[in-house]
This record gives structure tokens, sequence and C-alpha cells, in this order.
């Protein structure tokens, strides 16, 4: 009976969405949309650009208009905005040229209504930048220095600069075949998923992508903390905690759980943070395990699955996309499951809200467009069939965009706060949920995704009405 009930729902469920706001407003073509969530202000500030200026405003979480400045817009040789930075009513933009050694931040102050520029030029001769994200209302680039174990953080506030080197030379990196090597390494190996130099943020600003949490390497912000999670040895997640108070660094690695290798081939693994607690994953054609670890490394719990079991831990049926969330169909065993997911890449994605752990397991394809593309290392977004170092500056676009041209399948679970199973039936996450509404309102332009409040928005604007809309995403379950 429930296989009928899921089914009904996958053709007949209402995949409501709720208006909050529409503004009238004339946009010029291609306009582009960048913004900046103050979860403590509770304010969202909107950087609308298009060819000859920027247009800046903020709302309160009630999508109330605060004010506004217009400015014009720098030089055509910086493409895009990488970044952002806050300081009390003032509001830092980075624009970047192509090869991110040019940067201009373009400051908005709200208190004095008035724009000004600063420009920054950079070398890099010996490093390679891997990384741009924003923490704490600081935004930093990070590089890693050639064939050594050393983190460079350049951080930028009130649109200055700083500088700061960590040496991590004393810290054991293990690669894939269980030896001794350099941060360097370990961040230039490619893998079935991730090119060279491929660090997946994994923010708040949005449920992250299987296709974003399949990647081998990836970083969280805690607090005021950066923590880097590398999967590329299949023994064990090693984890990396940048303090960026004082930039103290620890390191703690986390045994995956034992699984034999069948006569099929090996073992694949990965791993997801959430809550203080590291939902690790170990699986082959036969059987998969789930483990979830405290930070001093005690198991909360242990999950297995076997290809010959149903699936007791599920809160939806096992949903397989092909290409789009428009092209799905249902698959009927754990033996499925656990083929495809072993046959792509492992991806454990997961948030919690009210108290539950809202998580979805599956596995992800690589992308089947512009295969061509796959040779050397590429910057900026996703391409070709792997995940590229994404240096996009628009992190929830880009996570709504990944899973294009990919063959994913999943499930979705509900775990109260100690990972025990909550019963009851889901068929989308509100992410999947903003995920259809925007594949079918792709008229919708100046695309802007974003959690304020623990609640999930899209925006965009129809440029056959000109006004621009907020749509908000609640969980069901």
């Amino acid at each position: 009976m429930k296989k009928i009930v899921w089914a009904l729902f996958l053709t007949t469920a209402v995949w409501s969405q709720q208006i909050v706001k529409t503004f009238n407003v004339k946009l010029e073509k291609k306009t582009g949309v960048f913004h900046v969530i103050e979860e403590q202000k509770k304010q969202i500030a909107l950087f609308f650009t298009d060819k000859k200026s920027v247009r800046a405003l903020r709302l309160d979480d009630n999508f109330q208009f605060i004010d506004s400045i217009n400015a014009a817009r720098i030089d055509k040789k910086y493409d895009a905005i990488i970044g952002s930075s806050v300081s009390d009513n003032r509001y830092y933009v980075y624009w970047s040229t192509p090869n991110n050694k040019e940067i201009v931040a373009q400051c908005f102050d709200f208190g004095t209504k008035q724009t000004s520029e600063k420009a920054h030029k950079f070398g890099f001769s010996e490093e390679r930048l891997f990384k741009k994200i924003t923490v704490n209302n600081i935004f930093y680039l990070i590089t890693a220095t050639k064939n050594e174990s050393i983190l460079n953080l350049y951080a930028f506030a009130d649109g200055n600069v700083t500088k700061k080197s960590i040496d991590l030379s004393n810290i054991a990196f293990i690669n894939e075949e269980m030896k001794r090597t350099k941060l360097w390494d370990i961040l230039s190996a490619q893998t079935d998923i991730d090119f060279p130099f491929a660090v997946q943020n994994i923010l708040n600003e949005t449920p992250p992508s299987l296709a974003f949490s399949a990647s081998k390497r990836k970083v969280y912000v805690k607090d005021n903390t950066l923590i880097f999670v590398f999967d590329t040895n299949q023994s064990f997640s090693q984890m990396l905690r940048i303090d960026l108070n004082d930039f103290s660094v620890s390191q703690t690695a986390f045994q995956q759980p034992f699984l034999i290798e069948t006569e099929l081939g090996y073992n694949d693994s990965n791993s997801f943070l959430v809550d203080d607690k590291l939902i690790q994953m170990k699986i082959n054609s036969e059987k998969m395990k789930i483990s979830v670890k405290n930070m001093d490394k005690t198991e909360l719990k242990l999950i297995e699955l076997t290809d010959e079991q149903e699936i007791d831990f599920k809160n939806s049926p096992i949903i397989q996309e092909n290409g789009n969330i428009k092209n799905t169909r249902v698959l009927e065993t754990s033996n499925q499951l656990l083929r495809k997911i072993y046959n792509t890449n492992p991806s454990i994605s997961c948030y919690s809200f009210n108290d539950k752990i809202y998580l979805t397991l599956g596995g992800v394809s690589v992308n089947t467009a512009n295969n061509g593309v796959a040779t050397g290392v590429l910057i900026g977004g996703l391409a070709g069939g792997l995940i590229a170092a994404a240096l996009s500056s628009n992190y929830s676009v880009d996570n709504l965009d990944s899973y294009a041209n990919r063959k994913i399948m999943y499930i979705n679970c509900v775990f109260d706060k100690n990972f025990n199973h909550i019963e009851g039936d889901i068929i989308r996450l509100p992410f999947d949920r903003l995920r259809k509404f925007a594949f079918e309102n792709e008229k919708l332009t100046a695309r802007s995704i974003f959690q304020i409040n623990k609640q999930l928005f899209f925006g965009g604007y129809d440029n056959e009405n000109q006004t621009y809309s907020f749509y908000r995403f609640s969980n069901s379950l």
C-alpha cells in the first residue's frame, strides 16, 4: 500500500510554495544578482548588476524595504562579484578579473549613502588559489603553497586585505595509498568526482545538493572556524579545523566503518558534517554501513543495509532522476539502490530543523555534458564530467543547477537529534520542491536562493510583468 501511496504522490502532489513579496521593478537584460544574508540583523542585502550600474537594496526578514543605493558599475575587466564583507552599515562587494589577480572592493555605505572603490593586486606566483569564502562578514581567499603543507589566508575587511600563512608541515596527511604526504598533494589529486584543487563549500545558504556533497574534499563553517574534511582515503575521513580568531589548527582522523571488499571490486566512502556529528558512509555493491560519530570519535549510531534487506529507515521511495527533476522514476529494491550508488559516486547531504535531521542519501553520476572539457584543471562552477574547482560566488544558484545532466538516485530520511528514525512519509524536501519550481519557471531570471530564519527562499524576476518576487519553501514533516 505504501508504494501505491508514494507513486500517487509523485504524480499528483501539489509542489507548494508561498509567495511572500513582490516588487515592481524594471531590470535590464542579463542582470545578475548577489545577496548578503545577515541573520543577526535579520536583514537581506541584494546587489543587482548590469552593464552600467549596481543597485543595492536592503530588506528586513519580512521582505519589507529598508533603503537602497545606486552606483556605477566598475571597469568591465572585473567581470564578476566573487564575495562580500560587512562592517556596520558598510557593505563591500569584491569584483575580480578572470585570473583573480586583480580585485576591487566596492563599498556601499548605507550610513552616508556614498560608494567608494579600492583596488588590490596579487601575484600568487608560488601559490594556487583554491577557495573563496565569507565567514562572519569577512571575505577570504585561500591558497596553497606549491609542493608544501602551507595554507595562505587573505582576509578582506573594510576593503583592506591582510595575509596569514599557516604552516601545516607537522600534520600527517595520508593519501589514498596510505602514505604520508603534503597538503598540496591532497588538494591537487583528481578523484572520480573532483578536479584537482576542487574543495566544495558546504554553506548554510541552502541545503547542499548530492552533487555538491559527493565531493571528496569539502569545507564547512562553524562559528569562526573553517573545517576541512578530506575523504580521498577510503579508510578514514581527515578533518582539519582552523580557528580564524587565532589561526590555531587541529586535526582528527575518523575511521570509516569496516566493510569487506566483494569479488566485484573495492569499497567506496564519503562523509558529511552536521551539528558537530560526522556521518560516514562506506559502500560496495552488496552492503552499506552508515556511522554517526561525535567529535570525540565515539560512535552514536551505526546503520547497516544489505542488498537483501528492506530499507526500514527511509521516509520516501527510492527516487532516480535522469538529467532533471521532471525525468523521474521510482526504484523498487535496496539491491537497486546499493548497486546504483556504488556504480556512481556515494553522497550524503543533510541539515537540521526543529530538532530533526533531514538526511538525503544516494549516488551521483558525473556530468554527461561537455565531457570534452574534462581535461586539465578547470576554474569556476561545475564543468565537464567532474566537479571543478568551484570558485563561483553564487553558491546557492550553482547548488540549484548542480543536478543538471546527471543521473542521481536517492532516498530521504528523517531522524531525531540522536539519529533515531522518525516514521512518516515525505516525498520531496524543500530544496527539491524549489528545484522543481525553478525548472518549471525558467522564465524567471536574476535568481537568488537563500535561507533566513531557517526558511528557504527563491527570488526571481518576471520580465513580462516587470516584477521581482520571493517564494518560500517549507518543511513538510
